[in-house]
Formats: C-alpha cells, structure tokens, sequence
C-alpha cells in the first residue's frame, strides 16, 4: 500500500541475514607460540573450525595442547578447517531471512505486517544475545590459560551484519507502525 522506506530497511535486513547464512565469521580468535604453532578457530553458524598451521618441532607440552585443542590423536603439519563444535544457526538465519520476506510482502495488510515485523525485531534480537553469550562462552574454550601463548580474539564481520540485521528490523517496524498511524488518520478525516 504505501510501503515507503521501511521496504529498504528490510531488504538491508534479508541482505545482512543471507551474508551471514553463507559462513561469515562472526568472530576469530588465535593462538600462537612463536617458532611453534598457531591456531586459528572461526565461529560462523555452521560451529566453530579451527586450522592449524605447525612451524617447526613441537614440544611435548604442545603435542598435548594441540591433540586437546583439535580433538585429534595425530597431529600433521598443517590442519585446516576441523570441525570444533558444531551448532545449527545457519537454519536460524535461513528462517529469519524467510520471515524478512514475507514481512516484506504483507504490505497489504499492515497490521499483520506490524505484527511480524515485531517477531522479526525479536528473534533478531534473540540472535544478537545468542552471539554474544557463545562468544563469551567460546572464547574462554579457546583460549589456553598460560602467559607461553600469545592470544588475540576480534569480533568479524558477521557479527556486524547481525547488528544490521536488528537495526534495520527496528525501523522497519517503525516505519510500519507511521504507516498504520497515517491509514488511521485518513479513515478519521473521512
């Protein structure tokens, strides 16, 4: 019906979801001891990967770290993409971006759009909360307690298409509910 700029805000939300649903870190950490070994560990919403990259011979200490690390018996040389834990958000995403759709085409009946639009407000910000929470969480897994290592962990760009995606959802819905204000206010004046 009037369908103004809240069409934007949500196709920005459904571009953010589908960026995220094809396997975008939403964080990065990594473990490394010089002349040894670094590891690397990805979380996305396929689960958390780590690749590992050995520099030379390790140490007892770190055989043992590494076999702890990755959940394997041999460590190689150079291990990429081991799977870590493994946790279905991509479903998730795809459920939401689907949701962001069909948002998107109920501009004829905008109180159901109002209303979906708030489910789509919520479980974005669900999401938001879960990323959060499994960063916390899996960043204190992977990130061995010694001063021998040196660690770093960073949020990526999935973790800002998140953002996005609940930014945008809040207004789109605002932009909605001005919409029903406007139709209500036309009905009284005529």
């Amino acid at each position: 019906m009037i369908q103004r700029v809240q069409s934007l805000y949500l196709l920005l939300t459904l571009g953010a979801l589908i960026i995220l649903s094809v396997g975008t870190d939403v964080f990065v950490t990594e473990v490394a001891q010089k002349d040894q070994f670094d590891i690397i560990s990805h979380g996305n919403v396929y689960g958390v990967q780590k690749d590992l990259h050995v520099h030379g011979d390790l140490t007892d200490e770190n055989i043992t770290l590494l076999k702890e690390a990755t959940g394997k018996v041999d460590i190689d040389g150079d291990m990429i993409g081991i799977p870590t834990y493994y946790f279905p958000f991509y479903s998730i995403t795809i459920l939401l971006s689907m949701l962001t759709v069909v948002v998107l085409l109920g501009y004829k009946n905008l109180k159901r759009q109002l209303k979906l639009g708030r489910l789509l407000f919520v479980l974005n910000f669900l999401l938001f909360g879960a990323s959060i929470a499994l960063y916390y969480l899996l960043r204190s897994n992977t990130i061995p307690e010694s001063s021998d290592y040196t660690a770093s962990v960073h949020l990526s760009f999935g973790f800002y298409c998140i953002v996005i995606a609940l930014a945008f959802s809040f207004l789109a819905n605002i932009g909605i509910r001005r919409d029903v204000r406007l139709i209500k206010s036309i009905d009284r004046i005529r």
